[in-house]
């Protein structure tokens, strides 16, 4: 694929599923290319270029663990020291977890933590610890280490030790010990720092379903930004972070960022996931996953008004990154994109995502899994009608109200027949665990948890 075709690959794939701006990035192992298509601002008919800005929501992750894993290195933090001994005044439900749960529980997403609320504390540099110290009061999915289950409350917490151990903010730690050094030039958090880029507005589909129309709040608030409140940057900056880690801690310039023992570190797997739509291990801040037998990383976020994808594969020296402006559409241009470039460019095939016509049921006792199961901002009820497994998501918060079948796939693994179970992501579902009562006792919504309530 050469650069005409990559770009009629982004433009078609972009118009296709009504993207209103997007970006392409892809190193190879010897060069960059960088692609943009769409308008950031429809209204004004601005277009997208390679320099523009984009929220990145979660891919936030792995610049966390990255900015963790200098402080690691300098011999300020350590995965395995309980964090309270980092935040003194760290506060849990569970006085076990809490002398037990460690960054490396934290930046792996199996410290048990509830994704958590996305309360906002205003935008003083105290926004951060004020949502952590809510932590509290929000009951455990886990015990630390038991299981997997991603949380944004954990990245949170993760993000605040550093700051504290530091005295200085997570936004100060972040660009100074990592965004500098990596030379980004395309990356930004707070709004008057916007000002200096070309940034893509955020749209969304109309209340009414027909066309788009522009976000009405721009981005999550301060208090959540080592989790992907803030960060917004281009997709060639994405890929400049996936350099890093496929060149042993440096950046494109030379620069050492991080020593090659703590990129080995952050791409070693620590927890199996349940599913395995999305990924199969989860890393210190990236997921793992196996594609035509060859092993990538990466992460992919979403926000209020822009979605991300970045992957990474060591074996083939190669990394890739896709933004969007229409943030549910983030997911659906990225497997597009991914689906055609891996294989054509790198020879990684990935496997084609399952839909309820691909699949073959298992035949499978629904009993275990009646009942309902919640977490801060979701609400999930199981029941068998004509032999068949039907979920129903209250619309709490992160999820619209959706009724769907469960399609069994085996070793407690379902397939959702509605895509909007995981906000149009595609991604399977699973439960384990069992109460006194031979009953699951959580359910894994693609990667986030919950807990048996009832």
């Amino acid at each position: 694929m050469n650069d005409k075709d990559l770009q009629q690959l982004l433009d078609e794939t972009a118009a296709k599923l009504g993207v209103v701006g997007a970006q392409l990035s892809i190193y190879d192992g010897r060069t960059q290319r960088d692609f943009a298509t769409g308008y950031r601002n429809r209204e004004l008919e601005l277009p997208v270029t390679t320099g523009t800005l984009f929220q990145i929501g979660s891919t936030t992750k792995v610049f966390n663990a990255a900015l963790i894993m200098s402080l690691v290195d300098a011999g300020k933090l350590d995965l395995d020291t309980p964090v309270a001994e980092y935040i003194i005044d760290f506060q849990l439900d569970d006085a076990q977890a809490k002398q037990t749960m460690s960054l490396r529980h934290l930046l792996s997403m199996s410290a048990g933590l509830d994704n958590g609320p996305y309360y906002d504390y205003g935008r003083g540099d105290d926004a951060l610890g004020r949502y952590v110290g809510m932590m509290g009061g929000v009951p455990l999915i886990f015990a630390p280490g038991s299981a997997y289950g991603y949380s944004n409350a954990s990245t949170n917490v993760s993000g605040h030790a550093a700051a504290r151990v530091m005295g200085r903010t997570w936004e100060h730690l972040l660009t100074e010990r990592i965004w500098e050094p990596l030379g980004l030039k395309h990356s930004a958090l707070f709004a008057e720092d916007l000002l200096l880029h070309a940034v893509a507005m955020g749209y969304k589909k109309k209340e009414s379903g027909e066309g788009l129309e522009r976000t009405p709040n721009w981005c999550l608030p301060r208090s959540i930004a080592p989790a992907g409140g803030l960060t917004c940057c281009s997709t060639g900056d994405l890929v400049r972070l996936g350099r890093m880690f496929l060149d042993r801690g440096k950046s494109a310039s030379g620069v050492q960022v991080l020593s090659q023992a703590a990129v080995e570190v952050v791409q070693q797997p620590q927890v199996k996931l349940p599913t395995r739509q999305y990924a199969d291990e989860w890393c210190i801040g990236p997921c793992r996953k196996k594609w035509g037998g060859h092993v990538l990383y990466g992460h992919g976020g979403t926000n209020l008004s822009g979605s991300s994808m970045l992957l990474w594969c060591p074996e083939k020296n190669v990394a890739i990154a896709t933004l969007v402006n229409v943030a549910a559409q983030g997911y659906p241009l990225a497997d597009a994109i991914f689906d055609q470039v891996l294989p054509r460019l790198f020879g990684i095939d990935k496997p084609k995502a399952p839909t309820p016509k691909s699949v073959t049921p298992i035949k499978t006792d629904f009993a275990p899994y009646v009942g309902r199961f919640e977490a801060h901002g979701m609400r999930y009820d199981f029941a068998v009608k004509n032999d068949k497994l039907m979920l129903h998501c209250a619309p709490e918060g992160l999820f619209p109200e959706v009724n769907c079948e469960l399609i069994p796939l085996g070793d407690e693994r379902f397939l959702p027949t509605d895509l909007a179970v995981s906000g149009n992501r595609n991604w399977d579902v699973a439960f384990w665990g069992r109460d006194g009562q031979g009953r699951a006792t959580n359910f894994l919504q693609g990667v986030f948890p919950l807990r048996r309530t009832g």
